[in-house]
């Protein structure tokens, strides 16, 4: 008998995720940057300055997680905390002057130092992942959705 469908995603999606771990370590250790430091840098690079709030909802981590990140990447001298004067509760973040360079840099690496092996997977099939991805994302129940939203 097959198993269940169900556990066949989520077993894979587990395998998936323990990839991901390893890539951020490897990731580490050859560029000093973990994959959550990589995807906050990669999101500043694409959209310049952002409140810390925003950039929590688009990179889907949660506040503390995400303050962690910026602090070890302010302290790498790669982000700054701005107050905007106006309204202090606001913190903005945005890149020092070698951030912007550092990430640059480490973004045009990884175009050829990447996850995924180029001559493996397609652009069209990595957009057909994407797709399947967004269609796995939003069939989770209502339930899983609460749990998403108080973590």
């Amino acid at each position: 008998m097959p198993n269940n469908p169900h556990i066949e995603i989520i077993t894979r999606i587990r395998k998936l995720s323990r990839s991901l771990d390893k890539y951020s370590k490897y990731l580490d250790n050859k560029y000093h940057v973990t994959l959550p430091q990589l995807l906050c840098l990669n999101e500043m690079h694409a959209h310049g300055s952002t409140s810390l709030s925003n950039l929590t909802r688009k990179l889907n981590m949660n506040n503390s997680a995400l303050t962690g990140i910026v602090d070890r990447l302010e302290t790498k001298g790669l982000l700054q905390r701005i107050r905007q004067s106006h309204d202090r509760r606001t913190v903005y973040i945005d890149f020092t002057d070698t951030g912007r360079q550092y990430a640059e840099q480490l973004l045009q690496v990884l175009e050829t130092d990447s996850f995924f092996d180029a001559n493996k997977i397609t652009t069209d099939k990595l957009a057909f992942i994407v797709a399947s991805l967004d269609q796995i994302i939003s069939s989770f129940d209502p339930e899983v959705k609460k749990i998403e939203l108080a973590s």
